[in-house]
């Protein structure tokens, strides 16, 4: 999911406190629609259902009173993606055509199912389609209600790249998403079936419709959680972040490439980050337009500085970002100090992000092969190599490499053993 803010939007952004993890707010989720405005709209709503049951038009009051619903756990999910803890207030106007190209996904998402099931026949093949379908429409859901392209919303793509991204979370919320809305339809059913038919309309209302800004409130505070991760600025940070104290030097060097003068902004520039502490926002813009140049050295060495920034206040996610981008650039990229560059290869390890370790750890060897962790590296390195990407010969040099240049003998004890258990697994002799 991109973000569509401007860069102006962007440039404030720095060091946040991390949001508590959906998975500590399950009461607080489920009591959601229980606070101010929600409330109220839920009440007013479950009123508005008993017209449903008047004849003649309670069809087309039922149609009503669900695009209204809708429009509402709308609203839910986007004002708690923008940060905001309470309840949005409630209007009924449908300008924006949201839930309008909601209900445009949810039938297309249907119908695709079952045109599955009427060309296929195949019970096996329609089931997994509408398993695929259930699992991806939260990703879809959000994407819609963030940048409001349906397109993008229907594009399996979209979805899949956003769970991706999250990772493990989003299967935990697309669980609790499961339970939530099938407990309130589950109350639903119980309360019409034993329940007088006047009182039995109000309270499966209220069940439903509880469920619904529930779990909406859910998929909202899911990309509050993983804005970084999304490329989303959340309104309310973005609105309590102080004033950029180089904002005059961003705008003077955007102005600058914006009028085609981009040599211009890289001198501006380049002269403010090398005479004082300038924010981040403006080694990223910096950096961002010695990558578009060809000036590799001064890209290098802005780089080196960049990432000793980003270390010392804490921001990993975005040196890694950056360490990606270099080592892609320049394969033997490594950070200024082994210090530095050891945090962001376990940092990368811990994340998942296997390709960027191992390019990593290749090109610290290749910089620093004297390194008392040396060895450590080798080993790591050809481990990563051999149980995550099958490059099994690979690593068997490497450690060979690394047993010719350790002088540690408990680190030489278990190069040896994986060596060892490399060749056995490939039918050959050990390492001697």
């Amino acid at each position: 999911m991109e973000d569509r803010r401007s860069t102006h939007g962007r440039r404030q952004a720095g060091p946040s406190i991390a949001p508590m993890p959906f998975w500590s707010r399950l009461r607080s989720i489920a009591l959601y629609p229980s606070q101010g405005a929600a409330f109220w709209t839920l009440v007013a709503l479950t009123l508005c259902g008993l017209l449903t049951l008047l004849p003649g038009i309670g069809w087309l009051l039922s149609i009503i009173v669900a695009l209204a619903t809708y429009r509402y756990a709308f609203e839910i999910l986007r004002h708690t993606a923008n940060g905001h803890p309470g309840a949005p207030e409630y209007g009924l106007d449908l300008e924006d055509g949201a839930v309008w190209r909601m209900f445009a996904l949810f039938f297309i998402a249907m119908f695709a199912v079952g045109m599955v099931a009427a060309l296929i026949r195949s019970p096996m093949i329609t089931l997994l389609m509408l398993g695929a379908v259930v699992l991806l429409l939260p990703g879809s859901v959000i994407s819609l209600a963030i940048d409001g392209s349906l397109r993008r919303a229907l594009n399996p793509a979209v979805p899949l790249g956003l769970a991706t991204r999250i990772g493990w979370p989003y299967l935990a919320a697309f669980c609790l998403l499961f339970v939530i809305f099938t407990s309130s339809l589950i109350a639903a059913a119980w309360l019409n079936r034993y329940m007088p038919p006047v009182v039995s309309q109000l309270a499966v209302n209220v069940a439903t419709t509880w469920g619904l800004f529930s779990v909406f409130h859910l998929l909202g505070y899911l990309v509050y959680q993983y804005h970084e991760t999304l490329g989303f600025e959340p309104e309310a940070l973005s609105m309590a972040r102080p004033a950029d104290p180089d904002q005059r030097l961003l705008d003077e060097a955007e102005t600058l490439v914006r009028d085609g003068h981009t040599d211009n902004a890289l001198e501006t520039l380049r002269g403010a980050v090398r005479s004082r502490a300038v924010t981040l926002p403006v080694h990223e813009l910096y950096q961002r337009l010695l990558r578009q140049s060809t000036r590799s050295d001064e890209l290098r060495e802005h780089s080196h500085q960049y990432l000793s920034r980003l270390i010392a206040e804490k921001q990993e996610r975005r040196a890694l970002a950056v360490l990606r981008d270099m080592l892609d650039h320049d394969a033997d990229f490594v950070p200024a100090q082994i210090e530095q560059a050891t945090v962001l290869v376990e940092r990368a390890r811990l994340g998942g992000q296997h390709q960027l370790t191992a390019d990593a750890l290749r090109a610290m060897l290749r910089k620093w092969p004297r390194s008392a962790q040396a060895g450590q590296w080798s080993l790591d390195l050809a481990l990563l190599l051999a149980e995550r990407f099958g490059k099994d010969a690979e690593a068997r040099t490497i450690l060979h490499e690394a047993l010719q240049h350790s002088e540690d003998e408990e680190q030489r004890r278990r190069i040896q053993a994986a060596a060892s258990a490399l060749e056995s697994m490939a039918g050959g002799s050990t390492v001697a």
